[in-house]
């Protein structure tokens, strides 16, 4: 067994804040926990450095009546349990399957909370030295459904946690789920899950990267289930039947809010809030709401139409959108005092500096693609774009509805370029030209026209992020004339409106990881990170919901996602092969012929639910990971962390590595 550091906690915040210390390395500890076991055989692929014991906390073992309730500590043994007279008499099944746990020694060891925390009984997951690397355990499938099942689930999986394709989304949407509603014809059903994790759907439909159909294990058959078609659907049948989706909160007001920029993550932001009960007001600089979805992506890829349905079912739930409203630092220190709690999410609009002599020349990227929803395009035939990222794809495939041939620079290779492949195939299809291991290094004009000086580059050792670092070729300069150069090299927050104690010493945001600045005043979405995509931004803007929440004094939260989970159905059928449904999208010449016109339609409702009947429905099969869980879903159980309260059957959804009474 591995060496690790034990640490017994004195209180729940003690061992609270072990956990927030140590992160990942971290887990709690109790009577009756099996990690031990499961460290001395090496069945997981890694193990905690610190394990927290908190059966050494006073005052958890109890089992008392609170009005209509019966409430159990977390360290009351397993034997107690059984013989408590109100337990019996209330709830007979409860004492029952506590009394039935293993041996009379474990009862008389063990707690509650170490048995409702233990993993599986699964043969393949308890199997030493890891050999097989199950759902559970990170991997991406059950061997069950292709092995030794006996003694399994017989009325079915119980869906993880995190199944492959939800692991890779960001939003942490409950994709199975869904596509399990689809199959039973439940569409307003498949609506309200997808909408607990991500509430724009119409528009992520149309522009997420889709990675969650990179995990998608159908794609190790055939193709993977066509997640985001699918998800596009169900985006414009909520918009299409708002009132249904997106109601108004009508309980009391909790607080005001005010939400600085309304692209995905101040929206997102705002929804959440409202949500839960905040009255969000929304400033919004441009004189049209929606941020980078309006401003910076073009209309082939999001009409902006989609983008203001969005917007108008958020003001009909009760945020206030409120445009042409620029904000300053006076602006800033004065909402301060007019509203709970500011959250700061005016996006990455800043063009990056190449330090180059003659930038002045250039056009920014994200100014051009702004500017073509006001005014003109620079006049010419011939563009160069310096970059590889998604910016530079859309400015490109832009330029060229516009008559105007463009050739993407890119210092790096193409296996570098850090935009979406399906963008970049799409750019080559419609005609734009690709140089690589080039570099600008300076520009100047001539005769009407731009000349751009580059260096071939060529690639060198990878750098920290993995990427190999491009070198200089020496003596390989070379002068190119375009009629105009925009560089989209990368985008980075504007910081000139923010209050000068905002920003420290370095000339940095002074937030933490949260998003936290000081006072009431949150940081989120691009502004904080960086540039990414919209799906992340979304998920950023929720996170941030859920910090502010808290940071106004709800510490127990429910849990975000209502939707109950239950036994997932697999059937033999979802193994044939069968083929995916290809995407409605016109072909490259007709793009071509119309800057605004949307380049794919929706599937049809029979393309939705044949992709749903191709999902696996991933799950797992060993559904007993603790004695007394089956007793606790029966009579509807609340399980109380030290933040949230969780019904029962959705503590016991199968999670990666078990579960925690205690959340850092």
């Amino acid at each position: 067994m591995k060496r690790f550091k034990h640490i017994n906690a004195a209180s729940v915040e003690e061992a609270a804040s072990a956990l927030e210390t140590y992160g990942e390395k971290a887990q709690v500890i109790a009577g009756g926990t099996d990690i031990l076991g499961q460290m001395k055989d090496n069945i997981l692929p890694d193990f905690p450095g610190v394990l927290v014991n908190i059966k050494t906390i006073p005052g958890l073992e109890y089992i008392r009546r609170d009005g209509d309730t019966t409430v159990i500590g977390a360290l009351t043994r397993l034997e107690d349990i059984a013989r408590n007279d109100i337990v019996k008499r209330d709830y007979p099944a409860l004492a029952e399957a506590a009394r039935r746990t293993a041996s009379p020694h474990i009862r008389e060891q063990g707690t509650i909370a170490g048995n409702i925390s233990q993993s599986n009984r699964c043969w393949y997951y308890w199997v030493p030295d890891n050999r097989f690397e199950c759902i559970r355990k990170g991997g991406k499938r059950c061997f069950v459904y292709c092995g030794e099942g006996r003694y399994h689930s017989i009325f079915g999986s119980t869906g993880i946690q995190d199944s492959p394709c939800t692991a890779e989304c960001p939003a942490q949407v409950n994709i199975p789920g869904y596509m399990e509603k689809l199959r039973e014809g439940d569409i307003d059903g498949a609506v309200r899950i997808l909408l607990d994790s991500n509430p724009f759907p119409a528009i992520t439909g149309r522009v997420c990267p889709h990675t969650c159909e990179g995990g998608c294990n159908r794609g190790e058959i055939d193709e993977p289930v066509s997640i985001r078609n699918v998800e596009r659907f169900l985006g414009d049948y909520s918009v299409e039947y708002a009132e249904r989706f997106y109601p108004a909160y009508e309980g009391a007001v909790k607080g005001k809010i005010a939400v600085i920029g309304s692209g995905p993550a101040g929206l997102s932001c705002a929804w959440y809030l409202n949500k839960t009960g905040y009255n969000v007001t929304v400033f919004e600089a441009m004189d049209q709401a929606g941020g980078m979805l309006t401003w910076g992506i073009p209309a082939y890829r999001l009409p902006k139409d989609i983008v203001k349905k969005q917007i108008d079912v958020l003001e009909r739930a009760g945020i206030t959108v409120i445009t042409g409203a620029r904000q300053t630092a006076s602006d800033i220190r004065r909402l301060s005092g007019e509203y709970n709690a500011v959250f700061i999410a005016s996006g990455a609009w800043k063009e990056r500096e190449l330090e180059i002599e003659g930038e002045n020349l250039m056009i920014s990227g994200t100014e051009f693609l702004r500017n073509r929803n006001l005014v003109p395009a620079p006049s010419g035939k011939k563009a160069a774009v310096i970059g590889g990222g998604n910016v530079a794809m859309d400015v490109s495939r832009t330029l060229l509805r516009m008559g105007v041939q463009p050739e993407i620079i890119y210092r790096r290779s193409q296996a570098e370029m850090p935009a979406v492949g399906e963008e970049i195939q799409k750019a080559e299809e419609e005609g734009v030209h690709l140089t690589f291991l080039t570099l600008p290094v300076a520009v100047a004009e001539r005769q009407g026209k731009i000349v751009l000086t580059c260096t071939k580059m060529k690639l060198g050792k990878p750098d920290s992020g993995g990427r190999p670092v491009a070198e200089p070729v020496e003596g390989s300069v070379f002068n190119s004339e375009y009629d105009f150069v925009i560089k989209a090299t990368g985008e980075v927050p504007d910081m000139s409106f923010l209050p000068s104690e905002f920003i420290n010493a370095d000339g940095v945001i002074a937030a933490g990881d949260d998003g936290y600045i000081r006072e009431n005043y949150f940081l989120g979405g691009d502004f904080l990170t960086g540039p990414s995509t919209v799906i992340r931004a979304i998920a950023a803007g929720r996170k941030s919901a859920g910090q502010i929440t808290r940071f106004l004094g709800e510490q127990i939260q429910p849990d975000l996602n209502t939707n109950p989970r239950h036994l997932l159905t697999f059937d033999k059928e979802y193994l044939r092969s069968k083929e995916r449904n290809p995407s409605n999208e016109i072909d490259a010449v007709q793009r071509l012929k119309n800057i605004d016109a949307e380049e794919t339609t929706t599937f049809l409702r029979e393309q939705v639910i044949d992709e749903a009947r191709r999902c696996f429905n991933c799950g797992c099969l060993a559904v007993n990971s603790s004695d007394i869980a089956p007793a606790l879903i029966v009579i509807n159980a609340v399980i109380i962390t030290n933040r949230r309260q969780i019904r029962a059957e959705d503590f016991f959804t199968v999670k990666k590595k078990g579960s925690t009474v205690l959340e850092n």
